[in-house]
Formats: C-alpha cells, structure tokens, sequence
C-alpha cells in the first residue's frame, strides 16, 4: 500500500471533500460545510487529503478547523482536529498517523498557537500513544432523566406489573427540588444577535491557568445564530438552540445553551457565567425546568475533570457517567505555551468546545 497526502483547496476540492464525508458521516454533509470551513471567524480551516498513489483514488482526509481561545486570559487563536475520516480499506494505523502528522502543520508553521483532538475512545488514542503524547484532560458525560420509562423498559421489559414501578420513580423524578443559586438573578429567555456585553462577559471569567474556547459575540453569533441547521435563525425543522441569559439589575451575568434532540434528550452545549457557581446553578435550573416542561427525557452536558462545570452539574443532581473523550494538545516544542499547556493547565471543557 503505497499513500501520499496533500493539502487541499476549499473551492477547487470542495466537491470531493464532502463525498469522503458523505461516505464515512452519512449524507447531508455539504449543509454546513461553508459555515464550518469558511465562514468560522477564527478563519478558514485546513484540510488533508489522504490517497492511493496506484489509483489516485482518496481514501482518507482530515481538518483543522481554527478556534479563538482563551489560555490564562490570553486570546489564542488555536485549531481543532475534526472531520478525521478514512475508508474502511485503509483503517489501519499507517494511514492514521499520517493524516494527524498533517494536523500538526499549522501549528509548527505559526499559523496557530497549538492545535487539540478529542479521541473519543482508545481506537483514537492509539496515534498519539505511538507518537509518544498523552492525554492533557478527561472529559466526561453528566446527566439526570426526568422520565424512567425507557430505562426500566430495557431492563424489565414493558408488562403491565412494571406500570407501577415506572409511575412511582417519575413522580420522584417530579419532584426534583431546585438548588437555589445566587439572589437576585433574572433568567429569561434571549433571542437574536449576541452584542458587546457578551465579548465583556468573556474577558471577565478568566480562572488562572484555564483553557477554553472565546464566547465573544462574533463567535456566539457564528455559532447559535449562523448555524444553518441548529441557529436560531434557522428556518429548517431541526432542532433549534435555546438560550437562556441571567441577569443582576441588567448587568449580564451568564448564559447557557441547549438543544432538545428529536429523539428527546437534551443536550447541555454551553453554560458559562461569573462565579464559581452563582448564576449558572440558576441557569442550569431554568435549563431543566425548560427541558422538562418540553417534554424531553433527560439532560445531559459534558465536562473536563478540573472544570468549575462539576461541582454546578452535581448540585443540580447531574450525575457523571462515562468517559466521552480524552483531551490531546500540540504545541511547537520549545515555546512557552507548550511548557503552559503540559503543565498546569486547567481544562475548563465542556461541550461546546469539542463541538464543530
């Protein structure tokens, strides 16, 4: 098996591009392709080919799409691995390393401070094992049902005589009290643009030694507004995101996002406010009456191990259960970042930063 790669043109390699995509993620990939690589205010992203010197035929590809962060306060402009694919053919290791070999390139050029993946499995890690890396954080999934007739179903089957049971643990599920968070603090519901409040709002929550993604207005806008699927402006029947903002005497305090998925979970995407807790215990207590009073099943968000996230998530009886991936970083060797981001670091993920 003889392979090549080569780095790839957003307009001249675009149609290709989303066939490899619509091969290995299923079709439909070309609706937010403009949104992901081009329009990102971070920039455009970069893209590898993988291919079979014999046939030319491509058989692989991978993306780094760039991201504005926060690491000590400090804006970075970073980069994401995402859209890691490779035909089945050629699912082997040889071919992987390649392909994250590439997602290096920008970073060694300068074009960004360091780039981060998301191995969601030890299938994922195995690259960077060989590679001699190590994970910088865990991430994990926290969740609460608010209904338990799924569960008992895959576990008791649906015979009359489980009625009782499924009745007796929803209304306990009901019955959930709300913890309380901080006083004085409107929740409501925000609609449209997000203005420079927001971008205040991110340069003021800034925990020493943490790294996160920048929830400055044009990101928040490219994110929950422009999304051509899942924005609130979207005009589509997918799933929209809610925002929730909390306020003190008008003065912005936090805010939280969440989708309710067709299938009926809600998913947590992004909480983030002052404090240690405070207003986003509020938040996430609006977020789960919202959820509930729809009609969904359960929330669930995810989480780093060091993140401030946790301990908000388990008050408001969020419960943590599997791994969902690990956190791995590249920086030029050498630089002062890397010596930062190898140690000492505190990854304050959650979902919206392994989100593309």
């Amino acid at each position: 098996m003889s392979l090549g790669i080569r780095p790839l043109s957003l307009s001249d390699d675009r149609a290709e591009m989303i066939d490899i995509l619509n091969r290995n993620f299923g079709p439909g990939q070309e609706a937010r392709f403009d949104w992901r690589h081009i329009r990102n205010p971070a920039g455009e992203s970069w893209s590898w080919f993988l291919y079979d010197k014999n046939s030319f035929a491509t058989v692989a590809m991978a993306t780094v799409f760039p991201r504005t962060m926060r690491v000590d306060g400090r804006i970075v402009r970073a980069g994401q691995v995402g859209e890691f694919v490779v035909d089945v053919k050629y699912r082997s290791l040889g071919p992987a390393l390649k392909l994250q070999r590439s997602t290096f390139e920008p970073v060694d050029r300068g074009e960004i401070a360091l780039c981060y993946d998301c191995p969601p499995h030890d299938e994922g890690m195995s690259t960077f094992v060989r590679l001699g890396m190590a994970a910088n954080c865990e991430v994990y999934r926290f969740a609460t049902r608010f209904r338990s007739d799924e569960y008992f179903a895959k576990r008791l089957g649906n015979g009359a005589w489980t009625k009782p049971v499924v009745a007796a643990a929803n209304l306990l599920l009901r019955l959930r009290t709300r913890t309380g968070g901080a006083r004085n603090v409107e929740v409501q519901k925000h609609a449209g643009r997000f203005g420079e409040e927001f971008s205040h709002l991110d340069e003021i929550v800034c925990p020493p030694g943490s790294v996160r993604s920048s929830r400055a207005a044009e990101v928040l806008n490219w994110r929950y507004v422009q999304d051509p699927i899942s924005g609130t402006a979207s005009l589509d029947t997918a799933a929209k995101y809610q925002i929730l903002v909390a306020r003190r005497g008008g003065e912005l305090l936090g805010f939280t996002a969440f989708l309710i998925q067709p299938d009926g979970a809600a998913s947590l995407v992004d909480l983030f406010g002052v404090g240690s807790e405070g207003a986003r215990l509020e938040l996430l207590d609006a977020a789960l009456d919202f959820c509930r009073s729809a009609g969904a099943s359960g929330l669930f968000g995810l989480c780093s191990e060091p993140s401030e996230l946790k301990t908000v998530f388990e008050t408001s009886g969020l419960r943590r259960r599997e791994r969902s991936a690990r956190v791995v970083a590249y920086t030029k060797p050498g630089n002062g970042l890397s010596a930062q981001i190898s140690s000492g670091a505190k990854w304050s993920f959650g979902q919206v930063e392994m989100m593309l």
